[in-house]
């Protein structure tokens, strides 16, 4: 993926909340990411949202953290998410997390931070990956913690068996056309998503499945929910907050 692909995505989608494919409300998102890395995490150190896009997912975190930052590559992403995902404690930059000045500009702004990212590996080609889990190491710092959510392979073959079928699928189909979306390139097999971060120096504390819930309706009128994996994963060795008091 690119800026300018990004920026011509954002600039000519609607406004509305809802129009991604992935912009579902944040009851059905990042209210159920929370619960799953909020006992690993320290709530004062300010939380990174990686691929923000428009903010809505930044604004619902920003009540739980005492800082929020969204980055997101696209400039049109970031001025959207700015006017229409506002909150007092958010702020939102666009940045290139594959540009190691940048990633070490931010840390030195910031400090440790913790790591909220949805779906933005598996748009990376394989050279760049663990050049982004280098930068997402060292945001993270000492103390940060990382939440991901990450497509694999098991959702390129269930997006691609949906295609295939003739489902009406607008989005996807238009994501699947446009950005490769669903192509069975995904950061790793379902079972190996984990030794991914553990390999690029992650200390990987929870993972498990989760559905990606869309904004995109099925033949029967129910909403398209796609597999997913999450990890939760921090430096080495290091103890929780639990651990620590």
């Amino acid at each position: 993926m690119t800026g300018p692909a990004w920026d011509a995505f954002w600039s000519t989608l609607p406004a509305a909340p809802g129009a991604a494919l992935w912009d579902s409300s944040p009851q059905l998102t990042a209210a159920r990411h929370l619960p799953l890395f909020r006992d690993h995490a320290d709530p004062l150190l300010p939380l990174v949202d990686i691929g923000c896009g428009n903010g809505r997912q930044t604004q619902w975190l920003a009540r739980h953290f005492r800082r929020v930052i969204g980055l997101d590559i696209a400039e049109s992403a970031v001025e959207l998410a700015a006017t229409s995902h506002a909150a007092p404690n958010a702020a939102y930059r666009r940045a290139d997390l594959l540009d190691q000045d940048a990633a070490a500009a931010l840390r030195a702004e910031f400090g440790d931070v913790n790591v909220y990212m949805r779906g933005v590996l598996h748009q990376l080609a394989p050279d760049n990956r663990a050049r982004m889990l280098t930068t997402i190491r060292l945001l993270l710092g000492e103390f940060g913690v990382l939440f991901a959510q990450e497509l694999t392979e098991r959702t390129g073959w269930y997006v691609a068996e949906l295609l295939d079928s003739g489902a009406p699928l607008p989005k996807t189909a238009g994501l699947a056309a446009h950005f490769s979306f669903g192509a069975p390139v995904a950061p790793a097999h379902d079972g190996r998503l984990r030794r991914l971060f553990e390999g690029n120096g992650f200390d990987v504390v929870a993972d498990g499945d989760i559905p990606m819930h869309t904004t995109e309706r099925t033949s029967d009128g129910q909403p398209l929910e796609l597999p997913t994996r999450y990890i939760v994963a921090r430096a080495p060795g290091l103890p929780s907050p639990q651990e620590k008091s």
